[in-house]
């Protein structure tokens, strides 16, 4: 992968653009056999959306040494209690920032949350 981006790299920036990478590519997921695109819930799916997430946010990390920021976006719309719960119990260490339409678990062991309306934010 490193070799096929840094061959890519002048034509990638004149396009302004990353032509090769795990995001030009398809991944399929099967779930007992079965592709999960189709047959796992929307709740399945957003939980596996979710743990090729995290996995991603440990292997930079660890091939870095740093700790990348991890930014999840609604995270908690699609996910019924036990998957919330689960997705807290394995949040990495680091600084994350999530957002969430809906409420955000109470087991949440979060340090500082703030609500956004039209024109304001205020801290909890």
């Amino acid at each position: 992968m490193a070799s096929a981006l840094a061959a890519a790299e002048l034509d990638d920036v004149r396009r302004a653009a990353t032509t090769v990478g795990p995001h030009r590519d398809d991944i399929e997921i099967t779930l007992e056999g079965l592709p999960a695109r189709t047959q796992a819930s929307q709740g399945e799916q957003r939980s596996l959306a979710l743990a090729l997430r995290l996995a991603q946010h440990r292997l930079v990390g660890r091939e870095t040494g740093r700790l990348p920021l991890l930014l999840l976006d609604d995270v908690f719309s699609e996910l019924d209690r036990s998957r919330a719960g689960a997705l807290i119990a394995h949040l990495p260490a680091g600084q994350a920032f999530m957002s969430s339409a809906v409420e955000i678990p109470a087991e949440a062991d979060i340090e500082r949350i703030f609500d956004v309306g039209p024109g304001r934010l205020d801290a909890r």
